[in-house]
């Protein structure tokens, strides 16, 4: 696969346009990211649905939505009948895909409530405490697809640490349901860990020239660990001019291969 491959179903552009008046959290690299993953998705022929729970405006729900297709759901989440309400109107005016709005608690909501299997990217911005996260996570194991990606907001941010040990607990728990291949600008990445490679080769070798293709600079990303101990990237504004930083560059030592390392 190549990066124009990839790069044609971009709706980056698009997306900035549909929401320059729309508030929230959600941020141009970030956007990005989930720009990326989604067109890396169309272009190996991934299809399904869309979820978040906990819109939050619709931000970034409009990046979702531009994605969808016809036949598509886009599926929003919110404990505020308000916010699902104006951003199921705002957003189903911006895309060929079906919106569903539902009102609900991150940590009521029954896993039956989605079909199984039917997703193929998931954004978790809901409750943010422990509990909650369970059943988000919950959520996202029944209703992901083979090739799908769950988006985990606020994982690592200080604020909302319940995030973070809800997430890790869960996954300790599950270890074979999702693999962390990202983790970057306040927002984990998840995916099945059967395709959890193709996922880290196109943030290797694309994710730094798509995110060049929409005239964003300010990246690196991190590989500071044995792959086969920490196989996830991390992703941070710009260090040492690099698009990736390895342990060995990290620690001013000469770029070589170490007995036992795994390079991909």
């Amino acid at each position: 696969m190549e990066l124009s491959e990839v790069f044609a179903h971009s709706q980056y552009l698009r997306f900035k346009q549909k929401s320059v008046s729309v508030e929230g959290w959600f941020s141009d690299m970030s956007a990005a990211l989930f720009d990326a993953f989604m067109s890396f998705q169309k272009a190996r022929g991934t299809g399904g649905d869309f979820l978040e729970i906990g819109i939050a405006y619709g931000k970034a729900a409009l990046m979702l939505a531009a994605h969808g297709a016809p036949g598509d759901v886009v599926r929003l989440v919110d404990c505020s009948e308000a916010q699902v309400t104006g951003t199921t109107a705002l957003v189903q005016g911006t895309t060929q895909s079906r919106v569903e709005g539902i009102f609900g608690f991150s940590e009521a909501l029954p896993h039956d409530l989605f079909p199984s299997r039917a997703t193929r990217f998931m954004h978790i911005d809901g409750d943010h405490g422990r509990w909650a996260l369970h059943n988000d996570l919950d959520i996202a194991h029944r209703t992901l697809g083979a090739d799908g990606m769950v988006a985990l907001d606020d994982f690592l941010a200080p604020q909302f640490i319940g995030v973070t040990i809800g997430a890790i607990e869960w996954m300790t728990r599950n270890p074979e349901a999702f693999e962390m291949v990202l983790v970057g600008f306040n927002k984990a990445y998840l995916v099945r860990p059967r395709v959890a490679m193709d996922y880290y080769v196109f943030i290797r070798d694309m994710l730094p020239g798509f995110f060049r293709s929409l005239d964003l600079h300010d990246f690196t990303f991190s590989r500071t660990d044995v792959a086969r101990a920490c196989g996830t990237f991390g992703l941070t504004a710009r260090q040492f001019d690099l698009d990736i930083l390895t342990r060995e560059r990290a620690m001013g030592l000469p770029e070589v291969l170490v007995e036992g390392k795994i390079v991909i």
